[in-house]
């Protein structure tokens, strides 16, 4: 499959399974007889890439990322039309499902077809048979009858048909068989979150498996012997509200950040930007002072974080912070702040406002409510 569309400057084709979009800028020209005119556009290839694993397209500023299946999201494009490039890029998807879909409703049809045709063409076959078997036909050796006269033995007599029965028999239930089970539905989470068991046993070691890349965090604490991972936005009034107990809570077990923009949008990306391009261990004071009096989000008159000098470390921290934005939908987080503990379950809040009940509760102690 071969097809392609414009939006505004951007073309993007797919060709097979390949998808792949350029930029096409015209360059105004004038003729002998003054006449202006515009040469032939200059294509700047953006990006090629394979459709096959499904890769899905993320808007974060003004830049258009990509993430396939267990990948972090890699840049495709940055500038202030990314959304018009994205536009094109699924205006093309789009026709490109509508056309497989009419290839196969068509395919589907001649699928469902197929069998009457044969059935037809057995029954032509067989009313064919049985005429050749039923017609008359000469003696063998072409001798004829003594008195010239053909007469073909009775057919023998075919039994009569049986009437189908007015109602159909009921065959009755065995003694020992009993009525399917009803399945019970499964009940909603005490704590709202409704990740499935097994996937929530394996999320810890993903959690682990990404903050020690140190690339999308920011470790408050580290060298206890437990564990806990908050996914919070520095927007967020609870994060605000419990981001002093958590401090609290890093005196006692490690904590690791993950900073999400689901509250604040786009002024948690400008502030949390130049947060994670720092190195890794100089987050956490810069994480600390988002949510200090006299520089915290939302204070009037606070002044604004610096902005990274270096485009290429704010592009990665960009990108650092939508992979968690995509963590945080693919597990099921219900709201921020959001905090795991190394055992996969959830931290309610008011445990985390006292050090003995969040050692009590990682120790396997029953919570009664938050």
């Amino acid at each position: 499959m071969n097809i392609s569309r414009r939006e505004g400057p951007f073309v993007a084709e797919l060709t097979g399974s390949l998808l792949s979009a350029r930029r096409e800028t015209g360059e105004a020209g004038w003729g002998s007889g003054g006449a202006e005119f515009r040469t032939d556009a200059a294509a700047e290839s953006l990006f090629i890439l394979p459709v096959a694993d499904m890769p899905g397209f993320v808007m974060h500023g003004d830049g258009l990322y990509v993430q396939h299946a267990h990948d972090a999201l890699a840049p495709l494009y940055r500038g202030g039309d990314a959304a018009q490039l994205l536009r094109c890029i699924t205006g093309l998807l789009t026709d490109a499902e509508l056309r497989g879909a009419k290839r196969r409703k068509f395919a589907d049809a001649g699928w469902t077809l197929a069998p009457y045709v044969l059935a037809g063409g057995l029954l032509v076959l067989a009313c064919a048979v049985a005429s050749l078997i039923t017609s008359p036909s000469p003696s063998p050796h072409g001798v004829q009858p003594p008195d010239g006269i053909y007469r073909p033995e009775p057919a023998p007599a075919r039994p009569s048909p049986v009437p189908p029965m007015a109602t159909p028999l009921a065959v009755p239930r065995g003694a020992g068989e009993r009525p399917a089970p009803t399945l019970p539905q499964a009940a909603t989470p005490a704590d709202g979150w409704d990740l499935p068991p097994a996937v929530r046993e394996a999320l810890p070691a993903k959690l682990h498996s990404a903050a020690s890349r140190g690339l999308f965090t920011v470790p408050l604490s580290s060298g206890h012997a437990r564990t806990v991972w908050v996914f919070a936005d520095p927007a967020c009034p609870n994060c605000q509200r419990m981001e002093r107990h958590i401090e609290t809570a890093a005196g006692t077990v490690n904590v690791v950040i993950f900073p999400v923009t689901i509250e604040g949008r786009e002024e948690s990306l400008k502030a949390l930007t130049p947060v994670m391009a720092l190195p890794e261990a100089q987050r956490a004071a810069a994480w600390k002072r988002l949510f200090a009096a006299d520089a915290g989000i939302g204070v009037p008159g606070s002044a604004a974080a610096p902005a990274v000098t270096d485009e290429t470390q704010a592009e990665t921290a960009r990108g650092a912070i939508g992979v968690n934005e995509v963590a945080f939908r693919a597990y099921r987080l219900p709201g921020t702040p959001w905090t795991i503990s190394d055992d996969g379950r959830y931290v309610p809040q008011s445990v985390l406002s006292s050090p003995g009940a969040l050692e009590a509760f990682l120790n396997g102690a029953a919570y009664d409510g938050q």
